[in-house]
C-alpha cells in the first residue's frame, strides 16, 4: 500500500485513518464540540485542511465563549476572529465574562 493512501495497514486487525480525509461536515461537527476557543487556538493550527474548515461561516452561527474562566488569553481578539469568520451568519453569542462596548460595536458592524 502506498504512503499516500488514506488507510494504512498498522496491524493484522487494526487500520489507521487520516484525519484530513474525513468529510467536511464531520469535521465541522467535531469543531462545534470543541468550542470557539479550542477551535481558534488549537484545531485550526493542525493542518491546512483544518484551518480551512475552521473558517467555515456556518461553524460560527453560535459563539459561546462562556468557558473562558481565568484563561490567560486575549479573548477579545479571539472573539473578533470568530465574529469575522461568521461572515454575517452569527445568531447567538456569549461574551459575558469579557464583553466590552467596543466588542459589541464590532458584532453589530459585522
Amino acid at each position: 500500500m502506498s504512503s499516500s493512501s488514506s488507510v494504512k495497514s498498522v496491524g493484522a486487525d487494526r487500520e489507521e485513518r487520516n484525519w484530513k480525509d474525513l468529510p467536511q461536515d464531520v469535521l465541522c461537527t467535531i469543531f462545534q464540540k470543541l468550542g470557539a476557543i479550542e477551535t481558534l487556538t488549537r484545531a485550526q493550527h493542525v493542518c491546512s485542511v483544518w484551518r480551512t474548515i475552521s473558517k467555515d461561516p456556518l461553524l460560527w452561527c453560535t459563539i459561546d465563549m462562556s468557558n473562558s474562566g481565568d484563561m490567560d488569553l486575549q479573548l477579545g481578539i479571539i472573539c473578533r476572529r470568530a465574529i469575522d469568520y461568521s461572515c454575517g451568519h452569527l445568531l447567538r453569542i456569549n461574551i459575558e465574562h469579557f464583553g466590552t462596548d467596543d466588542l459589541l460595536r464590532h458584532i453589530t458592524d459585522s
